[in-house]
Parts: C-alpha cells; structure tokens; sequence
C-alpha cells in the first residue's frame, strides 16, 4: 500500500489497465469492504482518467468481484455516464450472476437519469473485441 491507501489501511478499488484502445476498470474483490474515503479517492482518480480525451470504450472487469456496495455502483454508474457524455461506450465483462443481480437492484437507487444497464460479456477479449469493432 502506498500514499493515500496506507494511511487509510485499504488498496484501491480498481486496478487500472489499457488493452487495445479500451480503458478496462478491473475491480477487487471486495470493493464493499473499502472505506468511503478510499472510495472518494479512486472516484476523483478514475473520473481524471476517463476524463482524457482518448478514452473512448470503458470496460469494467469483474472477474474477481464478489460484492459490490451502492457507493461503488454509484462510482460505475458516474464514470459511465460522464464518458457517455461524450461520445464513449462502456460495458462490463465476467460478472457473476449474484453480483449481475446485485448491480442491477444498486442501479435503482440511482437519480432516474443515472440509471443505466452495461453490456455484458462473457469474457474480457470478446469485449474488447467488440467495443473496438464498434468504434471503428
């Protein structure tokens, strides 16, 4: 752990990564367990990142994933929109149905306008594969 997340006593909630021409969010497994500062953090973090103007896809990893809180769907659903906003795509990938389920009940407790449903992929290279064949 270095800088903010020591002092905190938490990693971060995502590990970041450039595949292709796609941003892909890979999140931890527990990113309920981390504190809301740490939270606050990644957010500001990651809106910077999406925030770039050569981001275009956003592809969140849930491949390690075993439960997500309301303020880390909150966190998916901002970076979503803001990219969607101008112009990008987002969709997620190996998700498992129990948390598949528990994003889509978190998304309800979103403002009606935030409350959106990410394509999802089996795994990671078909949606990759996929987002870059539609940007082209």
């Amino acid at each position: 752990m270095t800088g903010v997340y020591s002092i905190r006593g938490d990693e971060p909630i995502f590990v970041v990564e450039k595949v292709a021409n796609v941003l892909v969010l890979k999140l931890i497994a527990d990113p309920a367990a981390s504190n809301y500062h740490s939270k606050q953090f990644e957010y500001n973090r990651m809106m910077k990142t999406v925030s770039e103007p050569e981001v275009q896809q956003l592809l969140f990893d849930f491949g390690d994933c075993v439960n997500v809180d309301s303020v880390t769907v909150g966190i998916l659903t901002s970076l979503a929109g803001h990219l969607n906003e101008f112009g990008g795509r987002t969709a997620m990938c190996n998700c498992s149905q129990k948390v598949r389920r528990l994003i889509a009940r978190l998304i309800k407790l979103e403002p009606a306008g935030k409350q959106t449903v990410w394509p999802h992929y089996s795994s990671r290279r078909q949606a990759i594969e996929t987002l870059c064949s539609e940007s082209n």
